[in-house]
């Protein structure tokens, strides 16, 4: 069996001038090296992946939480960064991605004594063609095969319009075979088809901020029991009413939070005592409490 390609890096360059570096010097200078350890942290995350991150609230949860820096710290600094072109202000702003030329211009420096080619995404690759090695194929947004930069500008004009003329030549036809048959023509989704692609997201917690559809609800309790479950749901909910948080996935948020503190052996760094259910024991008044939220049967009495 093969083995699985690796595409992050284990280890990174890293310039001897770091520290004389202009941009460097005015990240110190305002904060310290708090500054220097998140930007040094960032670029870690970075090439474990590859060449970028997609960046969201749970990134500054985490660089808080392992960094020991507060939230509100930790997002100024990396306002500085973005402000500073430490990391491309468009992408992060248009794709919520932290990238950079200089990563980039590393990352395929490292990835130079490989003996294949390595794809990258054109809507993230910010080098351009003399920048950018020849091993390097950049991947257009709408097409999964790697291609390199000559060869797509060389073929992209005759075949991106040959296949342009066919896509509108078959699109036509199955448009007026629709018609015929006094079916929609596939203009727009039907109502019916939105809600089979998007499934239903219901709200749990006492002020509704957690959102997750039926599945990932069962998924959770199915993991972590109806307990712990609702013990986590309730403590999202309640730091998102407190500090006015929202989150894109509840469901990713969750888990993470589940796996910090299992890795902690089950203790967060928070002033919230969360619980675990393998093992653990609760008093009287949790399981009352648990029981009254969950049993409509003991409300309103």
């Amino acid at each position: 069996m093969a083995r699985p390609i690796k595409y992050g890096l284990d280890y990174f360059p890293f310039d001897v001038d770091f520290f004389a570096n202009k941009k460097i010097k005015r990240l110190r200078a305002k904060y310290g090296n708090d500054g220097i350890t998140v930007y040094i942290y960032l670029l870690t995350q970075i090439y474990h992946e590859g060449y970028y991150i997609v960046f969201d609230d749970d990134l500054i949860l985490d660089i808080s939480d392992e960094l020991n820096i507060s939230e509100n710290s930790t997002m100024q600094i990396l306002n500085f960064l973005l402000s500073r072109s430490l990391f491309d202000g468009k992408l992060a702003k248009s794709d919520k991605v932290l990238t950079a030329k200089s990563v980039q211009r590393r990352f395929q420096e490292a990835k130079k004594g490989l003996k294949r080619d390595v794809e990258v995404e054109a809507e993230y690759w910010l080098l351009k063609e003399p920048e950018t090695l020849s091993f390097i194929k950049v991947r257009p947004n709408n097409d999964k095969s790697g291609i390199n930069y000559s060869k797509s500008e060389k073929n992209g004009s005759k075949s991106g319009i040959n296949s342009t003329k066919e896509s509108k030549e078959k699109k036509s036809k199955v448009n007026e075979s629709k018609e015929n048959n006094g079916e929609p023509d596939g203009s727009a989704p039907t109502p019916d088809s939105q809600a089979e692609k998007k499934p239903v997201r219901h709200k749990y917690g006492e002020y509704k901020h957690v959102m997750l559809t039926d599945e990932q609800y069962s998924k959770l309790t199915a993991d972590f029991g109806d307990i712990k479950t609702a013990d986590y749901i309730r403590q999202c909910d309640e730091y998102c009413e407190q500090h006015g948080k929202h989150y894109s996935n509840y469901n990713l948020t969750i888990r993470k939070w589940i796996k910090r503190d299992e890795e902690k052996g089950g203790r967060s760094s928070s002033s919230k005592q969360r619980h675990d259910n393998s093992g653990a024991s609760y008093d009287l008044s949790e399981w009352e409490r648990y029981a009254f939220e969950h049993d409509p049967n003991l409300k309103g009495g």
